[in-house]
C-alpha cells in the first residue's frame, strides 16, 4: 500500500513539474508566433497594395480630368474662331490629352503610357435607355479614359508589379495592380431666350440716322425692300406679288416720291394709289398680318387697303428732317418697323436683314451651327420674350412647318433655327418681358415645383444651361410682386468677396428677373447672358452671369451693323465652345 501511495505521489508530482510545461508553451507559442507573423505579413502587404492602389487612383483621377480640359480647351479656341469645331476640338486634343496625362499621373509619382494607357470615346444619350453609353474610339471625342497598370514582370520597370514586403512568406513576391478614371464632357440641355421685342430694329431705322450715319441706315431700309421683292411673296390663293420691283405707282423708288401736299387722300391719288384693275385696287397695301394660327391672311380689300395706304402716308408726311412727305420704299420699310413690326401686323418682315435681330439670328444659326459641328450631344429649345413670353414649339407660317411640341428640348438643331429664322423683331409685342422668359425656360429644363406634371424636358445626365439675350430694359413683370422676405443681394452678387453685394436694384421688373434666374440656379441651371448695343442692361446681365456661373458677353455694337453682326455672331460662338468642366464618372465604363 505504502508503495502504490509513492508511485502515485511521483506521477503527480511529475504533472506539476513547471519544466514539463515550459515545453508545451513553447511549442504552441512557435505555433502562435507563425500565425502572427502571417497575420502581421498579409496586414503589411495588403495596406502597401491599399496605399498603392489608392495613390494610383489619385494620379488616374487627376491625370483624366487633366486631359479632358484639353478637350475643352480646343473647343474653347474653336469658339474664338480658331478653327472647325469638329477637327481643331479633337484632333489637337488627342494628342495634347495624352502628353497630359502621363505628364500630371507622372507629377504624382506614377507612370502612364500615353499610348497605351490614354483611350477616348464618345459619350452620346440613349433615349430608350434614358442612359449615356460610351463607345470607344468614335469620334467626336469627350471622354478620355486613363489607366495606370503595374503589370510587368520585370519590377524594376516603372509598370513593373508592386513587390511585397512578405511575399516569401505566402509564396508570391509581387501582385498585379490596375487602376483606371474616367472623365466627360458634360453634354449640355440649352435654352435660349432671345430678346423679340420692337427694339431690336431700332438699328435699320431712321431713329439711328444720328447714331449709325444716315448712308449706314439707308443701305439697311435698301436691303430690306431687296430682300422682300427678291423673296417675291405672294397673296394667298393668288400669284400676284406683294412687293414687285416697279413698286407700287407712284412710289417707285428708294428715295421717294416728294408729294407737297398735306391732305392724306390727295397724296393717295397723287400717289395713284387710288388706281383699280376691274374694280379691286392695283397697289394692295403690301402688309395685311397674320391670323393668330400664323398663317398669312389674304389680300385685304380694298376699303381696308386704302386705310392702311393712309396710316402710312400719315406717317411719312409728319417725318421731319430729309425724308419728311417723300413716299418711296425706305420709308415704306422705316414705317412697317416703327408702327406695324408686329406678325399681325406686318407678315413678311422676319424675311428681310433688320437689325440689331438679323444679327441675333446670324449668331443664334452660328451657335446651331459650331452645336452640329461639336456633336458632343447638346440640345436646344427656343424661349422669346417680348412682353411676355413665349416657349417655341410650333411653327406653322405657310412657308415652313415645326412642330417640337412633344419635346422642345430637341437634338434637331434645323427645327430651332427654321423657327428663330422665321420671326422679327417685334414678333408678339413691342415690350421686353425678361422675367418671363427666364421663368419659362427654367420651367422648360427643370419643371414647376407647384405642378407636379411639370417635370421638365431636361435630360438626366446633361447639365441644364440658360442664354439669355437683350438689347434692352426689361420693363414688364407681374404687377403685385416683391422680393421674398430676407432677400440678400450679397448672397449673389458680391464680386470681389468683401461682403459687400456689387449690384443691386430697386427696379421692381429687374427685380423679377434677377429673382427668376436664382430659382433657376438653385435647380442646377447655368446662365450665360449677352447685353446687345448701347442701351442694353448691362448691369443686370452681367449679374446674372455671375450669380449663375456663366459668362456675360458685352456687344456694344459698332458704327455698322456689320460689326454689330460679327460682334453677335463671336459672342454666340463664344458661349457654344463654353462646354462644362469636365466631370469624373464613378461606375462601370466598359
Amino acid at each position: 500500500m505504502r508503495h502504490f501511495v509513492k508511485h502515485l505521489s511521483s506521477r503527480v508530482a511529475k504533472r506539476r513539474d513547471p519544466s514539463s510545461r515550459r515545453g508545451v508553451v513553447s511549442v504552441l507559442s512557435a505555433f502562435l508566433l507563425v500565425g502572427v507573423f502571417a497575420f502581421v505579413a498579409f496586414a503589411v502587404d495588403t495596406g502597401l497594395m491599399t496605399l498603392t492602389q489608392t495613390e494610383m487612383q489619385n494620379a488616374v483621377d487627376a491625370a483624366a480630368l487633366a486631359a479632358s480640359q484639353e478637350i475643352t480647351g480646343a473647343i474653347y479656341d474653336a469658339g474664338q474662331g480658331g478653327g472647325d469645331a469638329t477637327v481643331d476640338a479633337n484632333s489637337i486634343a488627342v494628342v495634347n490629352a495624352r502628353e497630359m496625362a502621363a505628364e500630371v499621373a507622372g507629377l504624382n509619382g506614377v507612370y502612364v503610357d500615353p499610348n497605351q494607357d490614354v483611350a477616348f470615346g464618345k459619350r452620346s444619350y440613349d433615349a430608350a435607355t434614358g442612359t449615356w453609353p460610351i463607345e470607344w474610339g468614335v469620334e467626336p471625342y469627350n471622354v478620355v479614359k486613363v489607366s495606370a497598370r503595374r503589370d510587368n514582370t520585370d519590377t524594376t520597370q516603372p509598370d513593373g508589379r508592386l513587390q511585397l514586403s512578405f511575399g516569401w512568406a505566402v509564396g508570391r513576391s509581387s501582385v498585379e495592380v490596375v487602376t483606371t478614371a474616367t472623365a466627360f464632357v458634360e453634354a449640355r440641355d440649352i435654352a435660349l431666350v432671345l430678346d423679340f421685342s420692337a427694339s431690336m430694329n431700332d438699328d435699320s431705322s431712321m431713329t439711328s440716322f444720328s447714331s449709325l450715319g444716315q448712308s449706314n441706315v439707308e443701305a439697311s431700309l435698301d436691303a430690306m425692300w431687296n430682300s422682300l421683292v427678291t423673296a417675291n411673296p405672294k397673296w394667298p390663293g393668288t400669284t400676284t406679288s406683294k412687293f414687285p420691283a416697279t413698286g407700287f405707282g407712284g412710289i417707285n423708288s428708294y428715295y421717294g416720291t416728294y408729294v407737297s401736299s398735306s391732305t392724306t387722300s390727295s397724296i393717295y391719288s397723287s400717289l395713284d394709289l387710288n388706281d383699280t384693275v376691274g374694280g379691286a385696287v392695283k397697289y394692295p397695301f403690301p402688309q395685311a398680318g397674320r391670323y393668330s394660327s400664323g398663317l398669312p391672311k389674304t389680300k385685304p380689300s380694298n376699303s381696308t387697303s386704302q386705310s392702311l395706304w393712309y396710316g402710312y402716308i400719315n406717317y411719312v408726311k409728319n417725318l421731319s428732317g430729309t425724308y419728311k412727305k417723300r413716299y418711296g420704299y425706305r420709308t415704306l420699310m422705316d414705317y412697317l418697323q416703327d408702327q406695324r413690326y408686329g406678325s399681325d401686323k406686318s407678315e413678311d418682315l422676319w424675311r428681310t436683314k433688320h437689325y440689331p435681330f438679323n444679327g441675333v439670328k446670324a449668331g443664334a444659326s452660328l451657335f446651331l451651327s459650331f452645336l452640329t459641328d461639336l456633336d458632343f450631344g447638346d440640345e436646344v429649345g427656343l424661349v422669346s420674350y417680348g412682353g411676355y413670353s413665349q416657349v417655341e414649339t410650333v411653327l406653322n407660317d405657310g412657308d415652313a412647318f415645326v412642330d417640337i411640341s412633344s419635346d422642345p428640348i430637341t437634338g434637331v438643331y434645323s427645327d430651332i433655327d427654321t423657327i428663330q429664322t422665321h420671326k422679327q423683331a417685334g414678333h408678339y409685342d413691342g415690350w421686353t418681358g425678361m422675367g418671363y422668359g427666364i421663368k419659362d425656360a427654367k420651367e422648360m429644363l427643370i419643371g414647376d415645383p407647384s405642378d407636379p406634371s411639370n417635370n421638365g424636358y431636361a435630360r438626366y445626365g446633361a447639365r441644364p444651361t440658360m442664354i439669355i439675350m437683350t438689347d434692352g430694359q426689361t420693363n414688364q413683370g407681374p404687377g403685385n410682386w416683391s422680393l421674398p422676405s430676407g432677400w440678400d443681394w450679397s448672397d449673389w452678387t458680391d464680386y470681389d468677396g468683401d461682403g459687400d453685394s456689387d449690384y443691386s436694384t430697386s427696379d421692381k421688373k429687374k427685380q423679377y428677373a434677377f429673382w427668376e434666374a436664382t430659382e433657376a440656379i438653385q435647380q442646377g441651371v447655368t446662365i450665360h447672358t449677352m447685353s446687345v448695343g448701347v442701351d442694353a442692361d448691362r448691369d443686370l446681365m452681367e449679374a446674372i452671369a455671375f450669380a449663375g456661373n456663366g459668362v456675360w458677353m458685352n456687344v456694344p455694337g459698332g458704327t455698322t451693323v456689320a460689326q454689330m453682326e460679327s460682334e453677335l455672331m463671336d459672342a454666340f460662338r463664344q458661349i457654344a465652345a463654353k462646354v462644362p468642366p469636365a466631370k469624373l464618372i464613378y461606375g462601370t465604363t466598359n
